[in-house]
């Protein structure tokens, strides 16, 4: 593995590296400027190995993240919509009024009973 930094000339028109994008290594104690126009280069985020493996990084960080708020939403939902479901409602339950006695009827005066008074038990016995 080279030590070192690596670059890419910024010397468009002036320069084939900066115009083919060529990412230029430079080794450790050298000045860091292109090696065919002499420019000062742009740090390059890309190094050999740590490239393939940030890049491979950052978009596990994305899924991850995707992932998360997805999990998020739907736990939001089920919260949302589980008091929702179609439950029948508890059987009315019946209310008892008390209720007086009824007032009894008022004996009957004295004298003649009709035969209908005698079977209700309304006639006094003589």
């Amino acid at each position: 593995m080279t030590s070192g930094k690596s670059g890419k000339c910024s010397n468009f028109g002036n320069c084939a590296l900066a115009d083919a994008h060529t990412v230029v290594q430079v080794p450790n104690g050298m000045d860091f400027v292109c090696t065919e126009c002499g420019k000062p280069l742009l740090l390059s985020q890309s190094t050999g190995a740590a490239a393939s493996s940030s890049g491979g990084g950052q978009m596990t960080q994305i899924i991850v993240l995707a992932a998360v708020v997805l999990a998020l939403l739907g736990g939001g939902a089920w919260f949302l919509l589980r008091g929702k479901t179609s439950e029948a409602p508890p059987p009315p339950q019946a209310i008892t009024v008390p209720v007086e006695n009824p007032t009894p009827a008022p004996a009957p005066q004295t004298g003649n009973c009709s035969d209908a008074d005698a079977q209700a038990g309304l006639c006094r016995k003589k």
